[in-house]
Protein backbone atom coordinates (compact mmCIF):
# COMPACT_ATOMS: atom_id res chain seq x y z
CA UNK A 1 0.00 0.00 0.00
CA UNK A 2 1.18 3.30 -0.89
CA UNK A 3 0.67 5.72 2.33
CA UNK A 4 1.46 9.23 2.25
CA UNK A 5 0.71 11.85 5.12
CA UNK A 6 -0.78 15.04 4.05
CA UNK A 7 -2.83 17.84 5.31
CA UNK A 8 -6.26 17.51 5.96
CA UNK A 9 -6.75 19.55 1.93
CA UNK A 10 -3.75 20.40 -0.14
CA UNK A 11 -4.50 22.56 -2.95
CA UNK A 12 -2.36 22.35 -6.23
CA UNK A 13 1.18 23.29 -5.55
CA UNK A 14 4.18 23.91 -8.09
CA UNK A 15 5.72 21.07 -9.44
CA UNK A 16 8.08 20.41 -11.95
CA UNK A 17 6.18 19.72 -15.24
CA UNK A 18 8.87 17.43 -16.95
CA UNK A 19 7.37 14.74 -14.72
CA UNK A 20 4.36 14.96 -14.59
CA UNK A 21 2.35 11.89 -17.24
CA UNK A 22 0.18 13.13 -20.27
CA UNK A 23 -1.96 10.39 -20.38
CA UNK A 24 -3.97 10.42 -23.91
CA UNK A 25 -7.25 11.08 -21.36
CA UNK A 26 -8.04 10.86 -18.05
CA UNK A 27 -11.49 10.03 -16.04
CA UNK A 28 -11.52 11.35 -12.68
CA UNK A 29 -14.83 9.50 -10.40
CA UNK A 30 -15.74 11.50 -7.57
CA UNK A 31 -19.17 10.26 -5.52
CA UNK A 32 -21.32 13.00 -3.79
CA UNK A 33 -24.05 12.69 -1.15
CA UNK A 34 -25.88 15.72 0.76
CA UNK A 35 -23.21 17.61 -1.07
CA UNK A 36 -24.50 21.11 -2.04
CA UNK A 37 -22.38 23.28 0.39
CA UNK A 38 -18.95 21.84 -0.87
CA UNK A 39 -19.53 19.77 -4.23
CA UNK A 40 -18.62 23.24 -6.05
CA UNK A 41 -15.24 23.84 -4.45
CA UNK A 42 -14.04 20.20 -5.05
CA UNK A 43 -14.68 20.55 -8.69
CA UNK A 44 -13.16 23.49 -9.33
CA UNK A 45 -9.72 22.05 -6.88
CA UNK A 46 -9.98 19.01 -9.45
CA UNK A 47 -10.34 21.17 -12.47
CA UNK A 48 -7.15 23.48 -11.09
CA UNK A 49 -5.20 20.30 -10.11
CA UNK A 50 -5.43 18.57 -13.74
CA UNK A 51 -4.03 21.48 -14.84
CA UNK A 52 -1.33 21.71 -12.90
CA UNK A 53 -0.52 18.69 -13.86
CA UNK A 54 -1.20 19.35 -17.27
CA UNK A 55 -3.36 16.97 -18.48
CA UNK A 56 -4.86 18.34 -21.54
CA UNK A 57 -8.09 15.57 -22.27
CA UNK A 58 -10.01 14.21 -19.76
CA UNK A 59 -13.50 14.43 -17.84
CA UNK A 60 -14.93 14.54 -14.58
CA UNK A 61 -17.81 11.85 -13.85
CA UNK A 62 -19.68 13.45 -10.70
CA UNK A 63 -22.39 10.41 -9.30
CA UNK A 64 -25.45 11.62 -6.84
CA UNK A 65 -26.14 9.30 -4.48
CA UNK A 66 -29.83 10.09 -3.89
CA UNK A 67 -29.10 13.36 -2.34
CA UNK A 68 -31.74 15.23 -0.59
CA UNK A 69 -30.74 18.67 -0.58
CA UNK A 70 -30.24 20.77 -3.77
CA UNK A 71 -27.21 18.64 -4.83
CA UNK A 72 -28.65 17.20 -7.81
CA UNK A 73 -29.51 20.53 -9.25
CA UNK A 74 -25.96 22.19 -8.46
CA UNK A 75 -24.94 19.56 -10.36
CA UNK A 76 -27.10 20.17 -13.63
CA UNK A 77 -25.91 24.16 -13.35
CA UNK A 78 -22.01 22.98 -13.12
CA UNK A 79 -22.47 20.40 -16.08
CA UNK A 80 -24.01 22.72 -18.37
CA UNK A 81 -20.55 24.55 -18.30
CA UNK A 82 -18.65 22.05 -19.16
CA UNK A 83 -18.75 19.31 -21.94
CA UNK A 84 -16.18 17.18 -19.64
CA UNK A 85 -17.84 17.24 -16.90
CA UNK A 86 -21.11 14.75 -16.32
CA UNK A 87 -23.42 13.64 -13.91
CA UNK A 88 -24.94 10.18 -12.99
CA UNK A 89 -27.74 9.63 -10.41
CA UNK A 90 -28.89 7.44 -7.98
CA UNK A 91 -32.45 7.52 -7.21
CA UNK A 92 -31.80 6.39 -3.57
CA UNK A 93 -28.69 6.04 -1.57
CA UNK A 94 -26.67 3.28 -2.55
CA UNK A 95 -23.29 3.83 -0.59
CA UNK A 96 -20.17 5.47 -2.11
CA UNK A 97 -18.87 1.78 -3.66
CA UNK A 98 -22.17 1.28 -5.66
CA UNK A 99 -21.26 5.45 -6.57
CA UNK A 100 -17.84 4.90 -7.84
CA UNK A 101 -18.87 2.11 -9.44
CA UNK A 102 -21.37 3.52 -11.65
CA UNK A 103 -18.63 5.81 -12.31
CA UNK A 104 -16.62 3.58 -13.12
CA UNK A 105 -18.96 2.17 -15.72
CA UNK A 106 -19.62 5.46 -17.52
CA UNK A 107 -16.17 6.72 -17.74
CA UNK A 108 -14.44 6.66 -21.01
CA UNK A 109 -10.45 7.49 -20.43
CA UNK A 110 -7.61 5.56 -20.73
CA UNK A 111 -6.73 5.96 -17.24
CA UNK A 112 -9.65 6.38 -14.68
CA UNK A 113 -9.28 7.48 -11.06
CA UNK A 114 -11.84 6.46 -8.64
CA UNK A 115 -12.26 8.54 -5.72
CA UNK A 116 -13.36 5.96 -2.64
CA UNK A 117 -15.41 8.48 -0.43
CA UNK A 118 -16.92 11.66 -0.08
CA UNK A 119 -13.76 13.82 0.65
CA UNK A 120 -11.62 15.99 -1.20
CA UNK A 121 -9.69 14.82 -3.82
CA UNK A 122 -5.73 15.10 -2.32
CA UNK A 123 -3.44 16.78 -4.97
CA UNK A 124 -0.57 14.79 -4.12
CA UNK A 125 -2.25 11.23 -4.21
CA UNK A 126 -3.22 12.21 -7.87
CA UNK A 127 0.23 13.15 -8.75
CA UNK A 128 1.78 10.26 -7.46
CA UNK A 129 -0.21 7.79 -9.58
CA UNK A 130 -0.35 10.09 -12.86
CA UNK A 131 3.45 9.71 -12.54
CA UNK A 132 2.79 5.77 -11.46
CA UNK A 133 0.63 5.37 -14.68
CA UNK A 134 4.20 6.29 -16.39
CA UNK A 135 4.79 2.20 -16.15
CA UNK A 136 2.44 0.89 -18.38
CA UNK A 137 3.27 -2.10 -16.54
CA UNK A 138 1.00 -1.29 -13.88
CA UNK A 139 -2.63 -1.73 -14.41
CA UNK A 140 -4.15 -0.46 -11.20
CA UNK A 141 -2.79 1.09 -7.85
CA UNK A 142 -4.35 3.38 -4.89
CA UNK A 143 -2.97 6.14 -2.66
CA UNK A 144 -4.10 6.07 1.00
CA UNK A 145 -3.88 9.64 2.47
CA UNK A 146 -4.34 10.23 6.03
CA UNK A 147 -4.41 13.45 8.16
CA UNK A 148 -1.56 14.20 10.20
CA UNK A 149 -1.71 13.61 13.82
CA UNK A 150 -2.04 16.56 16.25
CA UNK A 151 1.00 17.49 18.05
CA UNK A 152 0.42 16.71 22.29
CA UNK A 153 2.40 19.47 23.13
CA UNK A 154 -0.03 21.57 21.03
CA UNK A 155 -2.79 19.95 22.75
CA UNK A 156 -1.51 20.37 26.59
CA UNK A 157 -0.78 24.03 25.70
CA UNK A 158 -4.09 24.72 24.54
CA UNK A 159 -5.60 23.23 27.48
CA UNK A 160 -3.19 25.07 29.41
CA UNK A 161 -4.85 27.98 28.25
CA UNK A 162 -8.50 27.40 29.84
CA UNK A 163 -9.67 27.48 26.58
CA UNK A 164 -12.26 24.43 24.63
CA UNK A 165 -9.59 25.87 21.56
CA UNK A 166 -7.97 22.30 21.95
CA UNK A 167 -11.38 20.54 21.19
CA UNK A 168 -12.37 22.91 18.33
CA UNK A 169 -9.12 21.84 16.87
CA UNK A 170 -9.45 18.29 17.12
CA UNK A 171 -12.47 18.40 15.76
CA UNK A 172 -11.65 20.40 12.91
CA UNK A 173 -8.47 18.26 11.73
CA UNK A 174 -10.09 14.81 12.33
CA UNK A 175 -10.75 14.54 8.52
CA UNK A 176 -11.78 11.47 6.96
CA UNK A 177 -8.73 9.71 5.05
CA UNK A 178 -8.89 9.77 1.30
CA UNK A 179 -8.55 6.69 -0.59
CA UNK A 180 -7.96 7.26 -4.85
CA UNK A 181 -8.05 4.59 -6.97
CA UNK A 182 -6.45 3.97 -10.48
CA UNK A 183 -7.53 1.62 -12.87
CA UNK A 184 -5.91 1.65 -16.53
CA UNK A 185 -9.28 1.19 -19.26
CA UNK A 186 -7.88 -1.87 -21.28
CA UNK A 187 -7.75 -4.15 -17.71
CA UNK A 188 -11.02 -2.95 -16.55
CA UNK A 189 -12.94 -5.80 -17.86
CA UNK A 190 -10.45 -8.37 -16.64
CA UNK A 191 -10.05 -6.56 -13.16
CA UNK A 192 -13.83 -6.67 -12.95
CA UNK A 193 -14.28 -10.27 -13.88
CA UNK A 194 -13.89 -13.69 -11.58
CA UNK A 195 -10.35 -13.28 -11.10
CA UNK A 196 -9.71 -10.27 -10.63
CA UNK A 197 -12.27 -9.46 -7.85
CA UNK A 198 -10.20 -7.90 -5.22
CA UNK A 199 -9.95 -4.95 -7.27
CA UNK A 200 -13.69 -4.31 -7.54
CA UNK A 201 -14.76 -1.50 -5.46
CA UNK A 202 -14.93 -2.80 -2.72
CA UNK A 203 -13.10 -1.28 0.69
CA UNK A 204 -12.64 -4.71 2.39
CA UNK A 205 -10.60 -5.99 -0.05
CA UNK A 206 -8.53 -2.88 -1.51
CA UNK A 207 -6.74 -3.11 1.85
CA UNK A 208 -4.78 -5.59 0.76
CA UNK A 209 -3.35 -5.07 -2.91
CA UNK A 210 -2.72 -2.00 -4.04
CA UNK A 211 -0.69 -2.45 -7.20
CA UNK A 212 -1.31 -4.68 -9.96
CA UNK A 213 1.17 -5.22 -12.87
CA UNK A 214 0.29 -7.01 -16.15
Amino acid sequence: MIESETRPHLRPAAINHSTAARPEKVSIVIPVRDGQDRIAARVSDIVAALDALRVRSWELVIVDDGSRDATADLLQVIASHSDRIRVARHSRPRGMEAAGQTGLERSTGTLVFVQESDTDLRFEDLRTLIGMSKDESIVAARTESRPRPIAGELIRRLRAWGTDADRQFVKTGSIEKSCLQMIRRPHLQRLAGPHGHQYHLSAETLRRATIQRS
